[in-house]
């Protein structure tokens, strides 16, 4: 599984799936949030003109070039596109 350092402790992890990812949040090392998504609506998300992704409890949002990680409608941080599309 692939991870993302975070501030304040959290971190962003993805376990690939058959067809599938899924996005995860930890925070101090334990399983907080997390949410199933096909990959061609990720990939389709970076690359159109989609201004966010999710419902529920864990969103994004993409702003010029970084994307915002909401949690229970909290920003808990934000990393760069190119630094998501690596993993």
């Amino acid at each position: 599984m692939e991870s993302i350092i975070l501030t304040n402790g959290f971190k962003l992890s993805f376990e690939k799936l058959p067809n599938t990812i899924r996005l995860i949040i930890l925070k101090d090392d334990e399983e907080w949030v997390c949410h199933k998504e096909k990959l061609k609506n990720l990939f389709s998300f970076l690359e159109v003109d989609i201004k966010n992704l999710f419902k529920g409890r864990l969103q994004l949002f993409k702003f010029d070039n970084r994307i915002d990680i909401q949690v229970k409608n909290k920003h808990i941080s934000s990393i760069s596109i190119e630094t998501f599309n690596k993993h």
